[in-house]
């Protein structure tokens, strides 16, 4: 608590500035919730809130906030649209409409940037020539066109000045604000939001660390060495800090920039990117997770470059084998396949019905079931898979929703190439080709002798445990901790109602005791009355209408 004080005071402006913008917004209820308010300068706190031309959901106005907080709540929007079981579809399509594109730094401040950490030469020393326009600008950071003094076209990504300082503040704050709202119960429970903050922190601070992307671009190199189609630029290492990242400049064009398809082979190229995603997530299990039309490059009209390696998704051997699992069931319309995958990788509520989630299962499976397997969208059926999951308050690895997201880019970016692409067809073959690898005895004797290993790993201790367990049996000394669940609400509500009845308590009381001082005259007066019972019934008077107040705007009356 004293810390939380501490950050309070050492982030004062910025607390204002965010509560300002709620209040801005129409959301001055939040104010009250997370005890915001007292940021709020006093001539403004009865001002009136947001004002719309039309009366704005309550999504649109999250995202404005959002929009208008900067890095750190548009990357947390971001995010958060990517997470399907924790938030109600209108949020998450709100929420996908953030933008991460804002003017770019003067190149002054840039030009600092890259002298702090490539030493103050690097104009000289590295660069012949180098570009002050930025060919793209990001939140977190902005990319120059210059060359190396060998005459190499290369690309400069270059983060943001102070961007760091800025974002360690907002999560500050955005941790702060999640302790709140569990301890006070604001948001459900299998929201998780400290979880939620920690989870963004960890993958924020991999963006700001551009090592993290040499590194990821490093790894994506070496799984495509045999893969001659498939473009991954080459990074300057020499060159590379934790905010600049120099790499081979792509002779080709955006896929988004192209208007004319019939110039290039677009149903090769269509197949190949398809084919590459899902060697990515099914064999190597390190995907881009962000394959949209403007980080896909056409070069020579018949290969695929990809660029920007920020976000990258990973998942374990045994989600490849769930998800290849998933995605065959789903072609095949298996109810019961779909339901064991899910409750095996998911976060199961104590209060899952699992007969009612077999039942809409069935329901969502049959509502594919008269269409033509090619002409089902899958990017549509994921969705409808994922609001399924939200409905039972089920919790998937993070991971599943980046992948489902860049499956329905990917899925997009065949469409835009090819309008016959059929993402049916290439998973079938590709999965029919996977099990013919998995099948092969080198593999399957890999996978026995990793299983038996797992087996002697969880029986060597058994025998120590159950000696451990007889021993303090036999000197009495057995004890079990039991843990009550889901009491959180009903004691944060007897909290809130006790806190009432004392406020109550002490109204009676100085309504009482002023009236029982103003019987007996006890001086000073005024104007025959006494003091304190005057001041007695001014103060349970504050309290009253403070009280009533409160009761109102909570709407629990």
């Amino acid at each position: 608590m004293l810390f939380n004080l501490r950050q309070k005071y050492k982030h004062f402006q910025r607390y204002r500035e965010i509560s300002q913008v709620l209040l801005k917004n129409g959301l001055g209820f939040l104010l009250d919730r997370f005890g915001l308010k007292r940021f709020i300068p006093l001539k403004k706190r009865f001002s009136q809130e947001g004002e719309f031309e039309e009366p704005a959901s309550l999504p649109t106005r999250l995202r404005q906030v959002m929009q208008e907080l900067g890095p750190t709540y548009v990357k947390l929007g971001q995010i958060l649209s990517t997470r399907p079981d924790i938030l109600p579809p209108d949020y998450i399509a709100e929420f996908r409409k953030l933008q991460d594109k804002v003017p770019g730094v003067d190149f002054k401040e840039i030009k600092e940037v890259l002298k702090d950490e490539l030493g103050s030469e690097c104009f000289t020393e590295i660069f012949a020539e180098f570009d002050e326009d930025p060919v793209a600008a990001a939140s977190i950071a902005q990319a120059h066109k210059a060359k190396l003094l060998d005459g190499t076209k290369v690309m400069v990504k270059v983060q943001r000045p102070d961007i760091k300082r800025q974002v360690r503040v907002d999560l500050e704050i955005l941790a702060d604000l999640a302790e709140i709202a569990t301890n006070r119960g604001i948001l459900p429970d299998f929201m998780e939001p400290q979880g939620l903050v920690a989870e963004f922190k960890e993958s924020l601070y991999k963006e700001l660390n551009f090592t993290q992307e040499l590194s990821n671009i490093k790894r994506f190199q070496e799984n495509h060495l045999d893969y001659d189609e498939i473009i991954i630029p080459a990074v300057y290492e020499a060159y590379c800090t934790d905010k600049v990242l120099v790499m081979e400049e792509l002779e080709g064009k955006r896929l988004s920039e192209i208007d004319d398809l019939s110039a290039i082979d677009n149903k090769k190229l269509s197949r190949l990117g398809a084919e590459a995603f899902l060697k990515q997530v099914m064999i190597d299990g390190f995907f881009h997770a962000d394959p949209h039309p403007g980080n896909i490059f056409i070069i020579d009209d018949s290969s695929l470059g990809y660029i920007d390696f920020g976000m990258m998704g990973q998942i374990s051997p045994k989600d490849r084998d769930y998800f290849a699992l998933l995605f065959a069931a789903i072609l095949r319309r298996n109810v019961e396949i779909i339901k064991d995958i899910i409750m095996e990788i998911g976060d199961l509520p104590h209060s899952l019905n699992e007969r009612k989630l077999l039942i809409d299962i069935e329901e969502f499976i049959h509502s594919y079931y008269n269409r033509k397997l090619e002409d089902i969208n899958f990017k549509v059926l994921f969705q409808d898979l994922q609001r399924l999951v939200f409905k039972h308050q089920i919790r998937l690895p993070q991971e599943f929703f980046l992948l489902f997201r860049a499956l329905g880019l990917s899925e997009g970016v065949g469409s835009r190439l090819d309008p016959e692409f059929n993402i049916v067809e290439i998973g079938n073959d590709f999965l029919s080709d996977l099990l013919q690898d998995r099948l092969q005895p080198k593999n399957l004797l890999k996978r026995f002798g990793l299983s038996l290993w797992k087996l002697q790993n969880n029986f060597k201790n058994y025998p120590e445990n159950f000696a451990s367990i007889l021993d303090k049996l036999a000197h009495d000394d057995l004890s079990i901790g039991f843990k009550h669940q889901q009491l959180e609400d009903l004691i944060n509500e007897i909290d809130f109602a006790s806190n009432r009845l004392s406020i109550s308590l002490i109204i009676s009381s100085l309504i009482v005791g002023s009236s029982m001082i103003i019987q007996t005259g006890i001086q000073p007066l005024f104007r025959g009355i006494p003091i304190f019972g005057f001041l007695g019934f001014f103060m349970a008077g504050l309290l009253g209408i403070w009280l009533v107040i409160s009761i109102l705007r909570s709407g629990r009356f």
